[in-house]
């Protein structure tokens, strides 16, 4: 049997079976480099804005990016902490979720933290039957211009329409 009848007898042409060759050789070459992708740094931004459907996120990797948030979120959490109940989740706005994903920072697993408003928070504990959950809160000026920044750049990369954008700034 030659290659091309061959080939057309398991379900495929010449062309098709050099194709599936090439693309499986290309998946290959490019694996190490998509699993390194999967571990660059980043942090995931959620907008706590919905509820009963999903609320709208982005990945932010670029460094620039990702200095100056941390540079604000280290000065937010400068303020002295105090701990306490956690706020319960209301109806609208809860605040913004920031999560570090990928990179040496995730793999630590520091906690995911709030921001709304003036205020950092990170819960502590969970609720439970017997107890209610548990939070540390810091209070800054320095949270308040992170969450600016944050909605600002939830517009600019499309998670956050203008309308949206606009009431959440107008938030006490």
């Amino acid at each position: 049997m030659s290659k091309s009848t061959e080939s057309q007898a398991h379900g495929g042409t010449p062309t098709m079976s050099k194709l599936k060759t090439l693309c499986a050789s290309l998946l290959l070459l490019a694996a190490p480099a998509l699993a390194g992708a999967a571990e660059a740094p980043g942090l995931r931004i959620t907008y706590l804005v919905y509820s009963g459907r999903p609320n709208p996120e982005l990945t932010v990797t670029d460094p620039a990016s990702l200095r100056a948030i941390e540079s604000r979120l280290a000065d937010a959490l400068a303020a002295p902490a105090k701990s306490g109940a956690a706020a319960e989740p209301v109806l609208g706005y809860n605040g913004i979720l920031i999560e570090h994903v990928g990179g040496p920072a995730a793999k630590a697993s520091p906690q995911p933290l709030t921001i709304k408003g003036r205020e950092v928070r990170i819960d502590t504990a969970p609720a439970s039957a017997f107890k209610a959950a548990t939070a540390t809160t810091r209070v800054s000026a320095a949270a308040g211009d992170l969450e600016a920044m944050l909605l600002k750049l939830g517009h600019k990369r499309g998670a956050l329409d203008a309308k949206t954008l606009d009431v959440l700034l107008d938030q006490p």
